[in-house]
């Protein structure tokens, strides 16, 4: 899928920075990948991911540049995100923040999801990285970790006070350069843990941000919106946009009429798309609930539960389905998987 995907070449200035000053000869470090400077620099340049990932592995594993993305990220303020940082700037409340984030990172991001979810006293934001791995998964999340915290620091709210993060974690091994990660200013900071996330108290989530602005928030909003719909057209398939809004908040309960229009389509154009590709929303809508269903019954959800999540009517209704997709009913997956754990 990442074949058909291009990355913004919006922050190449920062990492072209930071390279200058390690003494990285620029000119060669983008012939290697058939690039050239006056190229990245035109409006709506892009790389392919392939090109990208050529570029910062060149740069980690050859050079041994290991923390390259945490000398990015601590360069990127809000004021280089264009529309993005204004957004944020504008954002009436904490919560509007974040509900931005999970919208409009891919248009500076691709391939790197942000969600939050708010539970008891807490809220947890999580990033989840759909591409790289090994080194370059640590510089990128690196990278974006870091701009998302100077973002957060940034905001001030109404009394004065700004925002306090508790925990942040990430999902690999301590680095030798761990020292550098104070720059975090976060209270903990955890490393091999199962995802990438920040946790704060969800007494921030709402209250007033004193720089709010609704009508500068909403025109930059609607800046970002374009950005958005040229990148889902130009660089993503069908089948991937349309899981993207099935996995959405609710976005399991919604029919192909839904989602045709979250996509601005038509129905029968979106229909006759997915065939194109081999695959139909009937296909895509099953595979979302089976990995639902199957992380669900992972965190300890009943069978009455995750059918009830799922939307399905009833338990019995919910058995049959799952029965069709992994061929054992869940109680029966439910007992083979813990004795599978059991013997790990």
């Amino acid at each position: 899928m990442t074949e058909r995907i291009s990355l913004p070449t919006y922050y190449f200035g920062h990492v072209i920075s930071v390279l200058k000053q390690s003494g990285i000869g620029i000119e060669k470090w983008l012939a290697s990948q058939r690039l050239d400077l006056a190229k990245l620099l035109e409006a709506d340049a892009r790389v392919s991911v392939q090109q990208f990932d050529g570029l910062i592995k060149t740069v980690i594993e050859t050079r041994g540049f290991e923390d390259l993305g945490l000398s990015v990220g601590k360069r990127l303020e809000i004021a280089h995100h264009g529309d993005f940082g204004l957004a944020i700037l504008n954002s009436a409340t904490l919560r509007q923040v974040l509900d931005f984030h999970v919208k409009f990172l891919p248009i500076r991001v691709p391939l790197i999801k942000l969600n939050y979810d708010i539970g008891g006293s807490q809220v947890l934001v999580t990033l989840t990285d759909e591409h790289w791995q090994g080194s370059l998964h640590r510089a990128v999340i690196e990278a974006v970790m870091i701009a998302i915290v100077n973002m957060l620091h940034v905001i001030k709210f109404q009394d004065n006070s700004q925002l306090l993060i508790d925990v942040v974690t990430f999902d690999y091994a301590k680095p030798n350069y761990e020292d550098k990660y104070r720059y975090i200013k976060a209270a903990k900071l955890e490393f091999n843990k199962p995802n990438c996330s920040l946790l704060f108290s969800k007494q921030f989530i709402d209250k007033p941000l004193a720089s709010a602005d609704d009508f500068s928030f909403q025109r930059a909003v609607l800046n970002c919106q374009k950005e958005l719909d040229s990148y889902l057209y130009q660089n993503l398939s069908t089948g991937y946009r349309v899981k993207r809004v099935l996995t959405q908040d609710d976005g399991i309960s919604f029919s192909l009429d839904d989602v045709a229009q979250q996509l601005h389509v038509s129905k029968r154009s979106l229909h006759r798309s997915l065939e194109r590709e081999g695959t139909s929303f009937k296909v895509l809508l099953q595979k979302i609930k089976t990995d639902r269903a199957v992380t669900l019954l992972q965190q300890g959800k009943t069978v009455t539960e995750v059918a009830d999540l799922l939307n399905y009517s009833d338990c019995a209704n919910f058995t049959r389905a799952f029965k069709t997709w992994l061929g054992v009913a869940p109680r029966e997956w439910i007992a083979r998987n813990r004795i599978t754990n059991a013997t790990k």
